[in-house]
C-alpha cells in the first residue's frame, strides 16, 4: 500500500464525507434547476415577455448546469478515489505507476497523478 496505514484511514474518513457533501450539493442543484424551470414554465411567457426577462432566465439556468457540471465532476473524481481504495491501486500514479505523495493526497485526497505528471497534463491544456 502506497499510503501509510494510519493516513489511509484519514483520507478515507475525508473522501467518504466528501462524497456525502457533493452527493447532498448535486441533488439539492437538481432541484433548484428543476423547481426555476418549472416556475418558467408557470408563467405566462405570452404577454409581456421582455428580452432581459429571458437574458436573466437563461443566465440562471447556464449558472445552475455549470453548478451542477462542476460538483457532479467532483463527484465522479471522490468516487473513483473510493473504488481505487477498495482496488488496492489508491496513491498510485495512474501515468507513471510511482507512489503519490502522500502530501500531494493530504492535499488532494482524490489525485489520481502525482505533481510532475499533473503538471504534464496540465501544461497541455
Amino acid at each position: 500500500m502506497a499510503v501509510p496505514t494510519d493516513r489511509y484511514s484519514e483520507l478515507r474518513a475525508r473522501l467518504e464525507a466528501e462524497h456525502r457533501s457533493l452527493t447532498d450539493e448535486v441533488n439539492s442543484l437538481r432541484e433548484g434547476m428543476m423547481s426555476y424551470t418549472e416556475d418558467i414554465r408557470m408563467e405566462d411567457r405570452s404577454y409581456g415577455n421582455h428580452m432581459a426577462e429571458d437574458a436573466a432566465d437563461t443566465y440562471e439556468q447556464e449558472r445552475y448546469l455549470t453548478l451542477l457540471r462542476n460538483s457532479e465532476s467532483v463527484l465522479h473524481e471522490v468516487e473513483d478515489a473510493l473504488h481505487r481504495m477498495d482496488q488496492g491501486t489508491y496513491g498510485i500514479c495512474e501515468v507513471c505507476g510511482k507512489e503519490i505523495p502522500i502530501e500531494r493526497l493530504e492535499a488532494r485526497p482524490h489525485a489520481t497523478r502525482c505533481i510532475e505528471d499533473q503538471a504534464r497534463e496540465e501544461q497541455r491544456r
